[in-house]
């Protein structure tokens, strides 16, 4: 019978929306689902409300009672779990009897790289680097887009509204791209601002299409935003690579859009991912709660 069976939860929750996959002891999917974001430094009650969603759907749908749900071990990797007192008052509030929270960034590494050596570049809404070499591995930025996550989609965002304000007042020259911002909010600054000081960092992210775009046309400000995006990752893997021949995986929401823009010399050693954030959860809540390597 289903309910006998042994069963995992490995969770991937970022700040535009959470997936949880069910699978069995050998890791192989059963099930799949999808919520809402599941950033914990965001809001709390609406990660949880968002993991539990997923959770739950994703028992339902292999036909396990409700109740089952907290009785399957689960390993998340959450955007914001690297703050302990959130990664502590999120336990609390969830229903599961086994339990890890790690930072989506932890996933990631796993689910690109596998369980050996390597580095990975996770940019999407926020940027943070993830890497482990000679078993010990380490993180690099993900302080948040206010005063971190350089390079990624809400820093995009919030660059590109920053520039549409100092164009309006005069001290900047503007370009079509801080003229289409400036025509989305009306030709009104006061509703720019307005925006920013409820906007979540996925809404700041809704503006790095816009600047990708204009920036492939020879957008003037466009071009040198992307540019002084690219130098900012290719300064970071300086760092955090043992030489200059180590390979890197480009992942994320804006992985493979940067991946295309860096240097040669970078290009030559970027590899594949062999697989994404959700895969890293399930690989290592079955290396935890099984004990196996898959």
């Amino acid at each position: 019978m289903v309910e006998d069976q042994k069963f995992y939860l490995g969770v991937d929750g970022g700040g535009t929306g959470c997936r949880a996959c069910l699978c069995d002891a050998d890791g192989v999917p059963l099930s799949f689902a999808k919520a809402g974001s599941a950033n914990i430094m965001s809001s709390l009650d609406v990660a949880r409300d968002s993991i539990l969603q997923c959770c739950s759907e994703a028992v339902e749908q292999i036909g396990l009672p409700a109740e089952k749900l907290s009785q399957i071990p689960v390993y998340m990797g959450l955007a914001g779990a690297e703050y302990e007192a959130l990664n502590t008052k999120l336990k609390q509030r969830l229903p599961f009897e086994n339990i890890i929270v790690e930072t989506d960034a932890r996933i990631s590494l796993e689910g690109a790289v596998g369980s050996g050596d390597g580095a990975a570049a996770i940019i999407g809404t926020g940027s943070i680097y993830q890497y482990r070499y000679n078993g010990v591995e380490k993180t690099t930025g993900g302080w948040g887009f206010m005063v971190g996550d350089l390079s990624g989609g809400a820093w995009l965002g919030r660059e590109l509204l920053q520039e549409t304000l100092l164009v309006y007042d005069g001290i900047h020259a503007g370009s079509p791209l801080t003229q289409a911002v400036l025509d989305q909010f009306g030709n009104n600054p006061q509703k720019i601002v307005e925006f920013a000081q409820g906007a979540s960092p996925a809404s700041f992210g809704t503006f790095a299409p816009m600047v990708f775009d204009f920036a492939d046309k020879g957008d003037s400000f466009g071009v040198r935003l992307v540019h002084k995006a690219v130098a900012n990752i290719e300064e970071t893997l300086d760092r955090i690579l043992p030489d200059a021949t180590s390979p890197f995986c480009m992942i994320g929401g804006l992985g493979a859009i940067y991946a295309q823009r860096l240097g040669d010399d970078y290009k030559k050693h970027l590899i594949a991912a062999k697989g994404d954030a959700l895969s890293g959860a399930v690989s290592l809540a079955i290396q935890s709660f099984n004990g196996r390597i898959l």
